[in-house]
């Protein structure tokens, strides 16, 4: 009976992975749900193998039969939720249900009939020792296995956020007189949903969405507001006319599923990143609240986590913000004790967004390949052009993942390297401070003024001092030459830039920060801690004393903010929906 309850097992792997594959092109693009179906299934073989000698118990196979159930209705359940990638052809809702009856039907089959097997075996013994070793043995099987799944797939597989629409509105005074005021409602907030938004609808529900008021969710949101009060909001409810799906219409000064105020996480996450301050002086920071202050460090590291649990372009790509096409990516090497560390960053020139942020143990050509590609798997615009250093893994990993990208060398790492070679020079043949100038000069005006690979060359010949002959000298200007067509390239694409100086600038943040804890908690936390800074320097307004003053990057490549706190413009755009095929925002 084991073997026929294995084979159950391996006809639910085998639909999982059909499942996979028909939507993924390969397994690292799979939902963690998928990746815990499977590993439920290893855990119920292990479990069979290891209780073997309790096969003549009802209880046991009936609890395992049950169990089998429900994983066929989950994997049911993940074929209409889960949209297959761009590429993947989507199955028809006909075949989908064919194959799911003929799963159930299966799966059914074999259940009864062992449930006939048992009834023929020899039972227990029916003496109380028997009735109670049964029951240890459900009770294993439920704490074992299907207590933590459970737990588990409440989490991965909830669409109780998709139910929760955001509306801008940041007047907290003003939001109860709204509420009550039905007519004013429907006019401000009603009237203005998305017509396209499906987050939260059914699967049947087409066309141009349409809403009626359902009065107040049962429980009210109570929040605690910057001066230390708790403070109670009814939540509207509005029903789709289409579906008869019901939604909640939360304003955007409220955070989904968080009972502190949205400005004070917004607050205390920035000064943890931006402004270097430690996690220790934000949880002293916000002591000023009174008695219903934060008391634990885990509190502030899950609002870090809420920020930075999507990747920046997931985050960017359902606010509705296209890129330029053209980036600057650079490598960093942090600086960690007993580690070698790097971060993988590409910033957009023009407006400043940082689109991907990563953190890596390696820059060989492998893991910037698999980093790069997680990247173009978040983005919906075509990338045509980047500015590097010269690299060669990286240069490498983006041909490949980028095909036909035009790539630009940064100019200030050249002369940087330029001017490291000019000092071994100088040590070498002592020759005086105002010739090595002189040297430099010449080099940078070659470098500026070259309008493309030929014109570098030709202007190369006419450095005619001895002092590039030598062979020191001869090894950067070989370089130069060889990459002729890099150095030149923003002549000839003007989205390409002459240097790297954004991304570098987003990397001197990274470094500080480092500089400042000296190491991360560990890898998931550090992965965690470059998305969320990468969320909010997108997010949050430059000071006023720079060049964008009170624009933030998001505002500058067109994101719509509403007059909205940095936070709460965020919060309307779903970067706080944590599931994977959400919409943007709900209101147009």
């Amino acid at each position: 009976m084991i073997d026929r309850i294995k084979r159950c097992l391996t006809m639910l792997e085998k639909a999982i992975n059909r499942l996979g594959r028909s939507k993924y092109y390969s397994r690292k693009q799979y939902p963690p749900i998928f990746i815990e179906i499977e590993a439920v299934i290893l855990k119920i073989r292990i479990w069979l193998d290891m209780h073997k000698a309790f096969e003549s118990c009802n209880n046991y196979f009936h609890k395992i039969g049950c169990f089998i159930k429900d994983l066929v209705s989950l994997i049911g359940l993940l074929k209409d939720l889960y949209k297959p990638k761009k590429g993947k052809k989507e199955e028809k809702q006909v075949k989908r249900d064919r194959d799911q009856k003929k799963l159930i039907k299966s799966i059914d089959s074999m259940i009864e009939n062992i449930a006939e097997l048992l009834k023929k075996a020899k039972k227990n013994d029916g003496t109380i020792f028997g009735a109670a070793f049964e029951d240890g043995l459900e009770d294993s099987f439920y704490k074992d296995i299907i207590h933590d799944f459970k737990k588990k797939v409440r989490e991965l597989v909830s669409q109780r956020g998709e139910k929760t629409f955001i509306f801008p509105f940041v007047d907290k005074d003003k939001y109860h007189s709204l509420i009550k005021d039905r007519k004013k409602f429907r006019t401000e907030v009603l009237d203005k949903l998305s017509r396209n938004n499906t987050n939260g609808h059914k699967a049947s529900c087409k066309g141009a969405k349409r809403y009626i008021l359902r009065g107040f969710r049962a429980k009210p949101r109570k929040s605690l507001m910057v001066g230390g009060k708790q403070e109670i909001f009814q939540i509207r409810m509005v029903e789709c006319k289409n579906c008869g799906q019901k939604f909640s219409l939360v304003p955007s000064f409220l955070p989904r599923e968080k009972n502190f105020a949205i400005e004070i996480i917004g607050n205390v996450v920035r000064n943890l990143t931006l402004y270097q301050q430690s996690l220790q002086g934000v949880l002293e920071s916000i002591k000023i609240i009174g008695k219903r202050s934060v008391k634990s460090k885990q509190t502030i590291l899950n609002w870090l986590k809420w920020l930075g649990i999507f990747h920046p372009a997931a985050v960017l790509t359902r606010a509705g913000v296209k890129g330029s096409g053209y980036l600057q990516e650079d490598e960093g090497f942090e600086k960690e004790p007993n580690l070698r560390t790097y971060s993988v960053v590409m910033v957009d020139p023009k407006t400043l967004l940082v689109w991907h942020a990563d953190y890596v143990d390696h820059v060989d050509e492998a893991t910037l390949h698999e980093s790069f590609q997680t990247f173009v798997e978040k983005i919906d615009f075509k990338i045509l052009g980047i500015t590097k250093d010269k690299w060669k893994a990286s240069t490498k990993a983006l041909k490949t993942v980028f095909h036909k990208i035009w790539i630009g060398y940064c100019h200030r790492h050249c002369l940087k390297n330029f001017r490291k070679a000019l000092e071994k020079y100088q040590k070498e043949v002592k020759c005086s401070e105002k010739e090595v100038k002189e040297l430099y000069k010449k080099f940078r005006t070659v470098l500026k003024m070259s309008t493309s690979k030929a014109n570098l060359n030709a202007k190369v010949k006419s450095l005619a001092e001895k002092a590039f002959s030598h062979p020191i000298l001869q090894d950067r200007i070989a370089e130069l030459k060889e990459n002729a067509a890099h150095y030149t390239a923003h002549k000839n694409r003007q989205g390409i830039t002459e240097t790297t100086s954004i991304v570098d600038n987003f990397l001197k943040i990274v470094k500080r920060k480092l500089a400042q804890v000296e190491s991360f908690r560990d890898r998931e936390w550090a992965e965690i801690f470059f998305r969320a800074l990468a969320n909010i320097r997108n997010f949050v307004p430059f000071t006023p004393s720079a060049k964008n003053a009170h624009k933030s990057p998001f505002m500058l490549a067109g994101g719509q903010s509403y007059d909205l706190p940095w936070i709460q413009v965020m919060n309307l755009h779903n970067a706080f929906l944590f599931t994977e095929n959400a919409s943007g925002s709900a209101f147009s």
